[in-house]
């Protein structure tokens, strides 16, 4: 099933142009040099930030200065792409979702590939269906769920900037859902029902799995395992033979009520997945059947690996940024880093690339650069309004 394009796309696309021109799109955009590849190569990266409050999204290049500025249909979730050069928006209350191109070309000549620093601009905005929520992406797929009519839009990677028509997918109808790809499977998790259901990409059901996840929320999928979070434990699914197989990890005992799994983390470099929990997080080791936590001095609001998965990063509610190791299960440094944050108040948000974390601090209208090989706050950078989300473009590659 097509899905028509918002009204205004080609003018976003051309109002995103002339602003990203008006606001020098060809300013410097500083790389980072990586170790290894073709001599002269490096990183470049640009930065999407979504404003909590307004329908705006900003283009920036890592010193902060803006590249572009669109007026999206709705205040925006941001999510990068494989690839480092698309970042999606989610735009929940207006039943949209955009494409935000960052302007990182890459050209390919065999041994290196060359970056061709262009104008940022919004590729597409599409109407996918009724409040879109929950993303998941992997390779070259994107699925995006709809709470609205439990439908989701699966996109081919491959050909964004040719085509953003995505496969629809009807499931069990309007839940609050959780989607996962699996090897050649769509997993879907729903809130309301408690329960994980499985599909072919071409949307024909599988199965349910039959073990109970009573609230349903998050997920994430390490090699041949996807993680779902569940109120009273984490729900493990696998590929058996030619079926589905679940098992649930309970929480510890003695857990307080209400404290949970509800967003999860992987990284292929280890053989565990992490979630929040409470004032803590949560290590989950499905080879071993273990759910271990370990408590921090404030409860998450962002959390996850680096590239590499050289340590796991999480940004607390009082403001700090932690780095942890991820084996020994130990926060080994902190610092200070956006403003704490106010009951009720937008979340600042965290974005994470080689050598380098961007944070967003709402109260203060700015995005914080740290240096994470040096451990130190490397710049404040005043962007107004209330930014919250964030999301990197990152490229590697050879300019001349």
């Amino acid at each position: 099933m097509r899905k028509t394009l918002w009204l205004g796309t080609l003018a976003l696309a051309v109002l995103g142009w002339a602003l990203a021109h008006g606001h020098g799109a060809h300013g410097h955009d500083h790389g980072h040099h990586h170790g290894h590849g073709h001599h002269g190569e490096r990183l470049f990266h640009r930065l999407a930030v979504a404003d909590a409050r307004e329908a705006l999204v900003r283009v920036l290049d890592e010193d902060g200065k803006e590249l572009g500025r669109f007026t999206v249909p709705s205040p925006a979730r941001l999510y990068p792409l494989p690839g480092g050069q698309y970042v999606l928006a989610v735009h929940r209350e207006a039943n949209a979702v955009s494409f935000l191109w960052g302007g990182l070309r890459l050209e390919d000549h065999g041994d290196h590939q060359d970056v061709i620093r262009e104008v940022p601009y919004v590729a597409a905005t599409l109407r996918t269906g009724p409040r879109p929520t929950h993303t998941f992406a992997d390779g070259h797929r994107l699925a995006v769920f709809h709470d609205g009519d439990g439908t989701v839009a699966l996109f081919d990677l491959r050909r964004l900037g040719l085509d953003f028509t995505p496969r629809l997918i009807a499931t069990g109808g309007a839940d609050h859902g959780a989607p996962a790809l699996l090897g050649e499977a769509l997993l879907v998790g729903s809130l309301e029902r408690g329960q994980v259901e499985v599909y072919t990409l071409g949307g024909t059901r599988v199965t349910a799995l039959p073990q109970a996840c009573p609230r349903l929320h998050g997920e994430a999928v390490l090699g041949g395992v996807a993680a779902f979070g569940c109120a009273d434990g984490v729900l493990l699914v696998e590929r058996r033979g030619q079926g589905f197989a679940g098992r649930k990890l309970a929480n510890p005992p003695g857990t307080p009520q209400g404290v949970r799994v509800g967003t999860l983390r992987a990284h292929p470099r280890y053989p565990f997945f992490v979630g929040n929990f409470g004032q803590g997080l949560a290590f989950i080791d499905p080879q071993a059947g273990r759910l271990e936590v370990l408590s921090l001095p404030a409860r998450p609001v962002a959390f996850g690996f680096d590239p590499e998965g050289e340590a796991l990063y999480v940004l607390t509610e009082d403001g700090r940024f932690h780095k942890l190791d991820p084996v020994g299960r130990r926060v080994v440094g902190s610092l200070e880093a956006v403003s704490p944050r106010a009951q009720g108040a937008p979340a600042p948000g965290m974005a994470l690339g080689h050598g380098v974390a961007y944070l967003t601090d709402p109260a203060r209208g700015q995005v914080v650069r740290v240096d994470l090989e040096g451990w130190q706050v490397a710049a404040q950078v005043e962007v107004g309004g209330a930014p919250s989300a964030i999301a990197l473009f990152e490229v590697e590659g050879v300019e001349h």
